[in-house]
């Protein structure tokens, strides 16, 4: 019995962790990572033996593929932003003089990859039309996908509007988020440039943040075998994803882990399935064994993968859980409903005769930090103030979460008591009345530490510093020192850059914290 058969008669509908050769197949004269570099150094330079200085010298230091790919992309960035600046490259994107996401801070050389990657047209080959059916009729058969390509081909072509997109990495775990029939697109995606990975900063944030790409993968696996396909077996930033989320498996999930975890990989004109038993070794120095299939006949893969037959479909799955987690959100709102949060193994042990019992369906963190607001952690409300992705109800933060809030701590409240009727005797009230200005939130005895911080005329220059600023503090200061000379993006660009920069930090320095305050006073302060 092969792998694929295995997954089939386990009848549970897989994870796909899909990559760049995917795409590659599907539509016309897509590029490799190294043909994409290649073609973006032409905008510049069109002198291709250029090009090879850089390949060659990468070469002579000894560096890896993924290494050279992510030092030319960088390289790349820096001189085509150059030359863009200098008119000497023009993007027909919005306004042609002085477009306005130049404004907004957008990298031009990662609105060029936006644009390129958003006009890609699908192979017409009719042998892979008809193997490209056989993908799209796996929609119902997919619990999730996972990918690190820019383009919209999966969201568009294959899974339609019935997949919800996530983007960010921040997203990976928002409220918004069921687990089921969703895209994650963690390397970014041509829908939004800025989220673009390209830049050796841009890996090292993903490096930073990559677990939180393990944690989404633990929580899919613990449902879903995970097949991967579109990536070569000696992807750099594949394996090491590979390897950290394996090092966190338990003894028990390793035991079987043949029949959960699958790579697909190509092999020109191989019209069979060729099963080939590899070992991976995780950072625990335990090594796992795993199928590869070598195959260029993606069509059978499709088929096999097509024998399963879930009861329900994936998206109705979502469905069902969004509607459930509606109805509680609702009876929350309502004077005389009553409800409890209790795990289903915890059911047995509870007397339920005395209140009516909200179901939920969920994993625990996100039912509580949804619908517990007398719970919810700080860091969740400053994303909220910085983002807008939480979807918080204002009336019952105003009254469960904020209604005792203390004169002396910082949070953003404006969001949420815009268009609410607060008591004047309440200490929300007082709270408001003693942050509801910029010289408020950043006092005398701020502003003296402010004193030797640089100002600036413009936020290009600001925001250049706040990339090598030494740490979270210093770059707060920056922005506290500049605040009036920024508008509510600039500064929202500013709070994202201290957010995703200095994750651990944030909650621990009280001037990255006035920052948000700032910001929610300049968008929601009536």
């Amino acid at each position: 019995m092969g792998v694929l058969d295995e997954i089939v008669k386990l009848n549970r509908t897989p994870v796909l962790f899909i990559g760049s050769g995917i795409s590659k197949r599907y539509l016309y004269k897509y590029p490799a990572w190294e043909e994409l570099l290649e073609m973006s150094f032409s905008k510049f330079e069109p002198d291709t033996f250029q090009y090879q200085k850089h390949i060659d010298s990468c070469k002579r230091s000894k560096m890896s593929e993924f290494e050279t790919n992510v030092y030319m992309g960088t390289l790349i960035e820096e001189e085509f932003n150059k030359a863009f600046f200098d008119r000497k490259i023009i993007l027909n994107i919005g306004n042609k003089k002085n477009p306005s996401w130049v404004k907004r801070g957008i990298s031009p050389y990662k609105m060029f990859l936006a644009d390129f990657f958003k006009k890609q047209k699908l192979n017409t080959s009719a042998e892979l039309v008809d193997e490209l059916d056989k993908l799209k009729k796996l929609k119902n058969k997919v619990s999730a996908v996972i990918t690190t390509n820019y383009d919209t081909f999966l969201e568009e072509q294959v899974f339609s509007i019935d997949f919800k997109v996530f983007v960010r990495q921040h997203e990976l775990f928002s409220a918004d988020s069921y687990d089921i029939a969703e895209i994650y697109k963690i390397h970014g995606s041509a829908t939004d440039a800025e989220s673009i990975i390209i830049t050796k900063d841009d890996y090292d944030r993903f490096k930073e943040s990559r677990k939180l790409v393990i944690a989404k993968m633990l929580t899919l696996f613990a449902e879903s075998p995970i097949v991967f396909m579109g990536y070569s077996f000696t992807d750099e930033n594949v394996r090491e994803i590979i390897e950290d989320f394996l090092s966190c498996l338990s003894k028990e999930q390793l035991t079987d882990i043949r029949k959960h975890f699958i790579f697909v990989s190509y092999k020109k004109g191989e019209k069979r399935l060729i099963e080939i038993e590899r070992t991976i070794t995780t950072k625990n120095n335990v090594e796992i064994p795993f199928v590869e299939i070598q195959t260029d006949n993606y069509g059978a893969v499709y088929e096999k993968l097509g024998e399963i037959t879930p009861g329900i479909s994936p998206l109705r799955v979502r469905e069902t859980r969004k509607v459930v987690k509606t109805i509680v959100d609702q009876s929350m709102l309502s004077a005389d409903a009553q409800s409890i949060i209790v795990g289903i193994d915890d059911l047995a042990d509870m007397d339920l005769t005395s209140k009516p019992l909200a179901i939920a369906i969920g994993y625990k963190e996100n039912i509580l930090n949804k619908y517990g607001y007398g719970l919810l952690e700080d860091k969740l409300i400053f994303e909220d103030a910085i983002y807008n992705n939480k979807g918080f109800d204002a009336e019952a933060m105003c009254y469960e979460r904020l209604k005792n809030i203390a004169i002396t701590r910082l949070m953003p409240v404006f969001k949420y008591v815009k268009g609410q009727e607060i008591p004047k005797d309440s200490k929300l009230h007082a709270y408001i009345e003693a942050h509801n200005s910029f010289d408020k939130i950043i006092s005398k005895n701020v502003a003296k530490t402010l004193k030797n911080v640089n100002a600036y005329t413009n936020f290009d220059d600001l925001y250049e510093y706040m990339k090598t600023a030494p740490n979270c503090r210093k770059a707060a200061m920056a922005v506290l020192k500049n605040i009036k000379i920024l508008s509510v993006e600039d500064l929202r660009k500013a709070c994202k850059h201290i957010f995703e920069k200095y994750p651990n930090e944030f909650l621990h320095d009280s001037n990255a914290e006035r920052c948000v305050l700032c910001l929610d006073l300049m968008e929601n302060y009536q």
